[in-house]
């Protein structure tokens, strides 16, 4: 009897594990195809607005890149697991305790972006021909507030996944809505000013070392602070600091 019930837990455990590595897997390839239409039609839709070609105001340019979120969240799989960006990966993995849910995201978020690049730097050629880093429509030489402004980016992206997804529990399509039409306001909000990486990463990471190599002009050290050390330390100030108080409020 024991026997046959040990044998029993033993079948469950393998077929757990089993359906375990199919969802991450899963999870691996919407993150990827996720990651590619957002990164292709994020540029697409700047290099139209850049363009002289094409009549796109900047509240119209928002609300595609706004509406580029929505279908990049939702085409694959209808998943709310999905996050395109890396620091709601790990604002994610913080809340779970669960440091593994970064390494097949962020790879899949990367190889996307690359793709999503690829993708964009062929149609650019063809049609639209510009340069992204042209947004910028107010030139700012204050590297200081550059960095400010991209750390707060991440921030507020974060935070506000956090209380939609979490705090809201909006898992579904409506959740999905309301994200997006977050983004659209946070990429309004910040996008004047310069190409905040924090809401691209990985697609602005490939956007320059795939040939536009405005990176090379700038120093190291403002480099991995403007795109690294200040949004991760941002979003981790959110998380240990900012998140508690708030639901210590609400209590």
């Amino acid at each position: 009897m024991e026997a046959t019930i040990s044998k029993s837990e033993s079948k469950r455990q393998v077929l757990k594990n089993k359906l375990k590595s199919r969802t991450v897997f899963l999870n691996a390839i919407a993150e990827l195809i996720a990651s590619t239409i957002f990164s292709a039609l994020y540029f697409i839709f700047i290099s139209r607005y850049l363009s002289e070609k094409f009549h796109t105001d900047y509240i119209m340019l928002s609300f595609s890149i706004g509406l580029t979120f929505f279908a990049a969240v939702y085409i694959p799989f209808h998943t709310y697991r999905i996050h395109i960006i890396p620091f709601i990966t790990l604002i994610t993995s913080l809340r779970r305790r669960n440091p593994y849910i970064l390494l097949h995201k962020i790879p899949a978020q990367i190889i996307g972006a690359f793709l999503g690049v690829l993708i964009f730097n062929s149609i650019n050629k063809l049609t639209t021909n510009v340069q992204i880093e042209n947004l910028q429509l107010i030139n700012m030489g204050d590297n200081a507030l550059l960095i400010f402004i991209n750390a707060a980016s991440a921030s507020i992206l974060c935070y506000g996944f956090y209380m939609i997804r979490v705090l809201f529990k909006s898992k579904q399509l409506a959740g999905t809505i309301y994200l997006s039409v977050f983004y659209t306001v946070l990429f309004a909000a910040t996008a004047f000013f310069a190409n905040t990486s924090a809401l691209n990463p990985f697609g602005y990471l490939f956007y320059d070392l795939l040939g536009n190599k405005t990176i090379a002009d700038q120093s190291i050290l403002f480099v991995l602070l403007n795109h690294v050390v200040a949004p991760i330390v941002a979003v981790l100030l959110i998380f240990f600091y900012i998140k508690p108080k708030v639901l210590t409020y609400r209590k």
